[in-house]
């Protein structure tokens, strides 16, 4: 198994992890040269020097990618594409507002540098203070890319050339995702900002230079749920979602909110969800939805990780061992294990299925941000 970080050191690391080694069987292995190293210590003579002890543990293997430590230079995105090459590559985010195309052997092919990042904001919104820009979603394909950021700002602009479709969405996005099948299909939402889904290949744009306001109506725009027992309304944070159904036209997505909510959204039925859940104790951060069967993954602030059934909205595994918030969820191509990576600076791998065992982990010394 193999995977690719992103943390806020600005480093990209490729983890490959030994599915046959056990967890038990490497930290029993690591237990042991520990073990021997200080035995080994203790019988040396005053004027020699202790070798520097292995803190390896076996079936992981670690290397940077790209990237040297720079908090200027954190990663805030990251996603994979094939290049025009037909090479597979990782196009980050970082928080200097670079957008960053790197190979898997390093080398970097494409950057485009926004310099909106470095101007200072202070803007008041839903109560909170944004005193800066960041990345709350990024996609791309062979030829293009698809970022937002915190501030409704989506650029969907070619790789070959600055042609740009610059749009301007609400205020205080918190996330946005693409469409695996087609990504200048992307879904967004946010604090007080509702779903909504748009195409940044058909959207009619206000004629003026810069980002501007859609004129033509979305794809689709979710409409919030009715008033709560107390006829009071229901505040609105998206905090995730993915698209379920490989139709771009209809989609179908699942959605999870800063309220404890997870959400499905059926676009031809209606704009309200067709399903809502409160199945958490906190609020729910990430969201992932498997590509195998009908099921969902999320997790908490509090470093809680979950399994549901789409169909039935019942749990149908637990996660646990992770210390820290959760930072992001993958799932390998057979869908049979999940990599969760935290604040704690470990990666975790789970299986999908039976008791949810920890099959292993690497730790990758800053703390992962995707």
């Amino acid at each position: 198994m193999r995977f690719y970080t992103g943390d806020e050191s600005g480093l990209i690391k490729g983890i490959d992890i030994d599915a046959n080694v056990s967890l038990l069987e490497a930290q029993a292995r690591a237990a042991k040269r520990t073990k021997a190293a200080a035995k080994a210590k203790a019988t040396l003579k005053p004027t020699e020097q202790a070798p520097k002890p292995d803190t390896s543990i076996d079936g992981v293997n670690m290397w940077t990618v790209d990237g040297s430590v720079s908090r200027e230079r954190s990663i805030q995105q990251l996603c994979a594409t094939l290049w025009s090459s037909g090479d597979r590559v990782l196009v980050a985010g970082r928080q200097n507002g670079n957008i960053d195309v790197v190979g898997y052997d390093g080398q970097q092919l494409y950057t485009y540098a926004n310099s909106e990042f470095s101007e200072k904001l202070s803007i008041k919104h839903n109560g909170r203070l944004i005193a800066g820009r960041q990345y709350v979603g990024l996609g791309a394909t062979d030829s293009q890319f698809l970022a937002c950021t915190n501030m409704g700002e989506i650029r969907y602009q070619s790789f070959a050339t600055d042609e740009a479709t610059l749009m301007k969405l609400p205020l205080d996005a918190f996330r946005m995702r693409t469409h695996r099948q087609r990504p200048s299909v992307f879904a967004v939402g946010g604090r007080e900002h509702e779903l909504s889904v748009w195409d940044a290949e058909t959207v009619k744009l206000e004629p003026q230079s810069g980002y501007a306001k859609p004129q033509s109506a979305p794809i689709f725009k979710a409409k919030n749920v009715p008033n709560d027992f107390l006829n009071l309304r229901v505040p609105v944070w998206v905090t995730d979602m993915q698209f379920t159904s490989d139709d771009t036209t209809h989609p179908t997505i699942a959605v999870s909110t800063g309220h404890k909510q997870i959400r499905l959204y059926d676009t031809r039925a209606q704009q309200r969800p067709v399903r809502d859940w409160e199945i958490s104790k906190h609020p729910i951060l990430h969201l992932l939805a498997s590509h195998v069967r009908p099921e969902l993954f999320f997790a908490d602030n509090m470093g809680n990780a979950h399994q549901m059934d789409m169909r039935t909205g019942l749990l149908t595994g637990t996660f646990k061992g992770i210390s820290g918030a959760v930072k992001s969820l993958a799932l390998s191509e057979d869908g049979s294990k999940l990599a969760v990576a935290g604040l704690d600076r470990f990666v975790r791998v789970f299986e999908t299925e039976g008791m949810r065992q920890p099959l292993h982990r690497a730790y990758v010394k800053q703390r992962v941000s995707q």
